[in-house]
């Protein structure tokens, strides 16, 4: 059996350790996207720290505490973009996904024609 893998290039989220996302479970937009550039991981956070320690999440405008100890893996993520071959009820069933470095996009992102 393979094993999932969440590759995360987004350098710049308090989340990633070594281009593995820590945290936890994640959020991908993109409702009625039909390409790449319509998801976003929402759970992206920032590297900006406050007097707390916490790190600034952009998608909500709120700072969030530091990451899990657990890998997050592609069936750890809820997704919202309904039209990628790999969403089954939200959930996605990618074996690997890879978030883009600089727009945080779904990169294994695959438009599913309706017919």
């Amino acid at each position: 059996m393979q094993t999932e893998n969440l590759k995360c290039n987004a350098t710049e989220c308090a989340y990633n350790q070594d281009l593995k996302c820590k945290a936890g479970n994640i959020h991908v937009s993109g409702l009625g996207a039909v390409s790449v550039e319509g998801t976003t991981c929402l759970t992206f956070a920032e590297i900006l720290e406050n007097d707390n320690g916490a790190f600034y999440n952009k998608a909500n405008g709120t700072f969030v505490n530091s990451s899990s100890n657990s890998i997050t893996k592609p069936s750890d993520i809820k997704c919202e973009a309904h039209n990628c071959i790999y969403n089954e009820n939200k959930n996605c069933h990618a074996k690997s996904v890879q978030i883009d470095k600089n727009n945080t996009y779904c990169d294994t992102f695959n438009y599913k024609k309706h017919i």
